[in-house]
């Protein structure tokens, strides 16, 4: 079979424009939206609730006679509500100021319920060098919609990084995202749920395999 030079040129061009696109180092837009979805896929978006677990499982705990009153126990009884929490009442030492024991108080305690944590961020993940031990609550998967821009791969540190800017949607969205006992603590819940084109920027790593978020480099 006899093919004319214009045939083989438009085939070779053809072929090594394929090979380009499927090269995972390469610095274009379906890497880095590969990247990133793959980044929120593990992290998702998650709201911070009470502090480190204790032996109990308690994340946070409120006295209930009538001398400590807190606007938080609000919040947490409307995670209560939506079955994300469950609640423990137990009894407490109160002591003087010299430290002696003076009575027994009433507190009720709050942990993550059996559903609460099948929406909690894998605490391996949570093992940064600022983590405080706090478990986060998951409402929902950022998506990316667009690639907007992104700076031409320049060495830093050792390593090839390109700031990304792009705009995301989230998906999978909790149930209970959209609640007064959510949106009432965190105003910006709500716009955040709703929003189908958010905008951000990230930096993103070239390692052996292909481009990573900088927060998953190693």
């Amino acid at each position: 079979m006899n093919y004319s030079i214009k045939t083989i040129l438009l085939l070779s061009g053809a072929a090594i424009l394929s090979a380009c696109g499927d090269d995972p180092k390469a610095a274009n837009k379906a890497n880095f939206k590969k990247a990133l979805n793959a980044h929120y896929a593990q992290m998702k978006q998650c709201v911070k609730v009470g502090s480190k677990p204790n032996s109990d499982g308690i994340i946070q705990e409120f006295r209930t006679d009538g001398t400590v009153k807190d606007k938080q126990l609000i919040f947490y009884n409307g995670l209560l509500s939506l079955g994300l929490l469950e609640a423990v009442t137990y009894q407490k030492d109160t002591k003087n100021f010299s430290g002696q024991v003076t009575g027994k108080a009433d507190w009720v305690g709050y942990k993550f319920s059996n559903k609460g944590k099948t929406y909690l961020r894998p605490a391996e993940l949570e093992n940064g060098a600022f983590s405080t031990g706090a478990r986060q609550l998951c409402y929902g998967t950022p998506q990316v919609v667009e690639i907007v821009n992104f700076t031409a791969p320049a060495e830093a540190m050792g390593v090839k990084v390109s700031n990304v800017q792009y705009t995301y949607r989230l998906v999978d969205v909790a149930p209970w995202a959209s609640d007064p006992a959510l949106t009432n603590q965190f105003e910006w819940l709500g716009e955040r749920v709703s929003n189908k084109g958010i905008s951000k920027d990230d930096d993103l790593v070239l390692n052996n395999n292909g481009w990573v978020h900088r927060s998953v480099f190693k």
